[in-house]
């Protein structure tokens, strides 16, 4: 019967916007917008055609219906307003949106969530972390200063307290210094121990996995480091989408 129900008011709504073409967003603004008639291919083959919403010179669809027939499940969080396309996680912390104990960066620099003003100060870069042409919205990144890049190094430190079970995430060199000769590596120590180990990155590789049992950790340590030869450019190391589950 739910279902029933939910089919007609997609359709009254959709009948609206036929009458009008114009849709009332959440925000109480009117949206002008055209209705086409569009087929949905999926690896070569069709498996939908219907009505879709162009606005703006974007194709609009249902989100659960383009991931289910791209063999996906989907799930809608409604409470935390979150969409998950593929496996659902469960309840996690951005590493990067947590505070940190302490950093070392002799020779280096942090930066959190994105890149702001690293590389030559004459030619200054700033945007998002990149990791073999993925683009990724949280993490860690270390910049080694441009004219110490063959050497540079850096640890931060996170007082974990035992209240996490698993560290999750990628780590990889960012394609804005992709050039650089100089390789890079990760290493994770927790109390004292190390658990992780990247092994050497080069600018272009695609980013490794790193899935870490930390259960009862009270202290993470977790250190970029490059060696090389090349004082040309900055090298800049990503740990992203680093994630913490209780």
């Amino acid at each position: 019967m739910k279902d029933k129900l939910k089919g007609l008011m997609v359709g009254l709504t959709i009948g609206s916007l036929v009458a009008g073409s114009t849709v009332f967003a959440g925000t109480n603004m009117k949206l002008n917008v055209v209705l086409e008639n569009v087929k949905y291919m999926f690896n070569g083959v069709e498996k939908q055609s219907s009505q879709s919403i162009i606005y703006n010179g974007q194709l609009y669809v249902s989100a659960s219906s383009f991931a289910k027939n791209s063999g996906q499940d989907f799930t809608y969080d409604g409470k935390n307003k979150t969409a998950w396309v593929g496996k659902k996680e469960g309840t996690f912390k951005y590493l990067s949106d947590i505070s940190y104990a302490r950093t070392d960066k002799a020779a280096a620099a942090f930066h959190l969530n994105k890149w702001i003003n690293v590389g030559d100060p004459t030619k200054a870069y700033s945007g998002e972390f990149r990791i073999a042409d993925n683009k990724y919205l949280h993490g860690i990144g270390l910049e080694n200063l441009f004219f110490m890049s063959n050497k540079g190094s850096g640890s931060i430190e996170y007082n974990l307290n035992g209240k996490y079970k698993k560290l999750t995430g990628f780590v990889g060199i960012d394609d804005h210094s992709k050039d650089s000769e100089n390789p890079g590596t990760v290493k994770f120590i927790a109390d004292g121990k190390e658990i992780y180990y990247s092994s050497e990155m080069l600018g272009g590789d695609l980013p490794k996995e790193v899935n870490l049992d930390i259960s009862g950790v009270l202290k993470l340590r977790i250190e970029f480091t490059t060696t090389g030869e090349d004082y040309r450019s900055s090298t800049m190391i990503d740990f992203v989408e680093a994630k913490l589950f209780q």
